[in-house]
């Protein structure tokens, strides 16, 4: 690495004190190689070495130095610093705080300590020399600067280690229900209840009883625990000799779980992260290619002459976080060469990720490219003089955030009849921007209020304690109901509830659902949360889906194109995930869907179906949803003033 500064004597002191570090580093290398040669994590360390022993040269105390390197990480592994990263330092100060390092000569990662606590900032080469070598202080606010935060959560088809699910009990649930997964083993569900039942009878489980569930990737169940009571939890873990019991305290349930699968835990790697893209080295050459149709991955790379062993090497680090059967004809992905040889390979997820394999002197190393972000907010008024798709995008409200709209109130307002000329809709909204402030995608709503002819609407972004974002009226109440009003975007009721004459047999029929005429192709989303019960060809109804979701009512889809991937008997599904499409299979006329509710397994008029609400704030949410609530109204008067 090449250590820049704006001071020639900065500079001498800093190469003495690189030469030095190095000349340590490369001794204790020599002498430890024969005892650490089978470490493949030996050769990542040492650029973390190199720099913890240059920040301490300059400055910084030993815990600083070392929560430095922390902080640091969180926006690039330090392993994969190359010859044309460099490290930028202020002048020597007593009270060293910040530094940077150019990653690439165009990127780079400032850290800086405020108020005792190291962050991290995504910035460029040049502002970061600006910044550290003028002493500048303002980063609350400075649009040169881009905090690292959390990734946002999104549905990305990546293989995570251990899923992790909270559940409730509600009427007519079970534990089967909850244990049950797509590819899980009925032998492991079967001895897990076993060893529940040592305690407490499955069935004796009470309506709201909370707990979790934690099992692998592939469904495998490592363990779960219920709370039972106020004081008292239920612990089922997997040990060595199946699956055991403990009665322990509600407080002590979720680390005792995790204790208990610690040693199958153990068996799993990190998953590796960067915020900058790994293959931005000057001297590494990209090239584009698509994956022709009835072709696959690896066929790709043979095509571009990669060697077998390189492939098979790549593909196994892949799979540790994507799945290369998820790669679609004609999808693109960038082949990476370096000094002409076959160096990696970067698969575009969505806007905000990509995965990356490089070449290492260990192999192949796969990481996830998240790309850093900060939220802007906007507002927009959208009244309805032609539609509300056509005003909305008038009013430059991106397609993205009026299709979550549409979805959030579609379980209060039915958009086939009940939007009328001169209605408004009204959207707080975040957008998503890189460190140069230019805009790489539409966020959350964060409010949105629809003025109806009789009735007005409105819904609050709002995180509770476990993270898990819902929206709430004004009064604290959710907007989710248990089912969707209109399961399906841009389409029109084109025959309701009740007897009719049938267009195909002729003669007079009690319709009993609803249909939506819409294109083939149109989406089609699960009304409520469930199980799906059935999906497959179903007579006259051609390709149908039906949901479970709950004891008493389920929901049909009838007359589709096709199923929606991984669809099938047993799936777990959730509100508003996508489950099939628009179609004309079995008796149709033309392309539309078929919508039945069945409530005790008889079909009822979904128009008239008086759904309840599925969750009201208690007393210290409610508290907290208010201060929220009036923090978002602030924000939206002063964007409007």
């Amino acid at each position: 690495m090449i250590y820049k500064t704006s001071s020639i004597l900065s500079i001498i002191f800093r190469k003495i004190l690189f030469a030095l570090s190095l000349l340590l580093l490369l001794i204790n290398s020599s002498l430890s190689n024969t005892l650490e040669s089978k470490n493949k994590d030996f050769n990542d360390k040492t650029n973390e070495e190199l720099i913890k022993g240059v920040l301490r040269g300059a400055g910084f105390n030993f815990d600083d130095a070392l929560n430095a390197i922390k902080s640091f990480k969180k926006a690039y592994p330090p392993e994969r610093l190359t010859e044309s990263s460099y490290i930028i330092l202020p002048f020597i100060d007593k009270k060293m705080s910040t530094f940077a390092i150019s990653i690439d000569g165009i990127e780079a990662v400032l850290v800086t300590k405020i108020n005792n606590i190291f962050k991290t900032f995504i910035t460029s080469s040049k502002y970061a020399h600006k910044f550290v070598e003028q002493g500048l202080q303002e980063v609350i606010g400075n649009k040169n600067l881009l905090e690292i935060e959390t990734s946002i959560n999104k549905q990305v088809e990546l293989n995570s280690k251990f899923i992790e699910d909270e559940i409730i009990f509600e009427k007519g649930d079970s534990l089967i229900k909850f244990l049950y997964a797509p590819g899980a083993s009925r032998k492991d569900i079967r001895n897990a209840i076993k060893a529940f039942s040592f305690y407490m009878k499955p069935q004796n489980i009470k309506e709201q009883t909370k707990g979790k569930i934690i099992r692998t990737n592939k469904s495998k169940i490592l363990g779960f625990y219920l709370v039972i009571s106020s004081k008292k939890a239920i612990v089922i873990y997997l040990s060595p000799a199946g699956f055991e019991a403990i009665k322990i305290s509600s407080k002590l349930a979720n680390e005792t779980l995790y204790k208990k699968i610690k040693s199958y835990r153990s068996n799993y790697r990190e998953i590796n992260n960067t915020r900058i893209s790994l293959l931005n080295d000057p001297q590494l050459k990209k090239r584009k290619v698509k994956i022709s149709k009835g072709s696959n991955l690896f066929d790709a790379l043979k095509s571009e002459k990669v060697f077998n062993s390189d492939i098979v090497g790549l593909l196994d680090s892949l799979k540790n976080i994507y799945n290369p059967k998820i790669i679609r004809p004609n999808q693109e992905i960038t082949l990476v060469y370096k000094d002409n040889d076959f160096f990696g390979l970067s698969i575009v997820v969505n806007d905000l990720r990509s995965v990356q394999v490089i070449k290492t002197d260990s192999g192949y190393k796969e990481y996830i490219l998240e790309r850093p972000f900060k939220k802007v907010f906007l507002f927009k008024e959208i009244e309805i003089k032609s539609s509300l798709y056509v005003d909305s995008l008038k009013a430059g409200l991106p397609l993205e955030v009026l299709i979550d709209m549409v979805r959030l109130f579609s379980y209060s307002i039915d958009f086939q009849r009940d939007i009328r000329k001169f209605n408004s809709f009204f959207v707080y909204y975040e957008f998503l921007n890189n460190y140069k402030d230019e805009m790489i995608m539409p966020g959350n709503i964060i409010y949105a209020l629809a003025k109806l002819k009789n009735t007005q609407i409105d819904m609050f972004r709002y995180e509770n304690a476990n993270n898990k974002h819902k929206y709430f009226g004004s009064d604290g109440k959710s907007i989710r109901k248990t089912l969707m009003k209109t399961p399906i975007d841009g389409a029109r009721l084109s025959s309701g509830f009740g007897r009719r004459m049938h267009p195909i047999l002729g003669y007079s029929k009690m319709h009993k659902g609803v249909d939506f005429a819409a294109k083939t192709g149109t989406p089609i989303y699960a009304a409520g949360d469930g199980i799906i019960e059935r999906a497959n060809n179903y007579g006259g109804y051609g390709k149908y889906i039906r949901i479970r979701h709950n004891s008493e009512y389920k929901t049909a889809y009838a007359h589709l194109n096709k199923f929606a991937r991984k669809i099938r008997k047993g799936v777990k599904v959730n509100q508003g995930q996508i489950i099939g499409y628009v179609g004309s299979t079995g008796r149709s006329t033309g392309p539309h869907l078929h919508y039945e509710i069945l409530l005790n397994g008889k079909q009822i008029n979904p128009q008239r179906l008086s759904l309840p609400e599925e969750k009201k704030l208690n007393k210290e949410e409610l508290i907290a949803f208010r201060k929220i609530k009036q923090t978002i109204l602030t924000q939206i008067e002063d964007y409007i003033n």
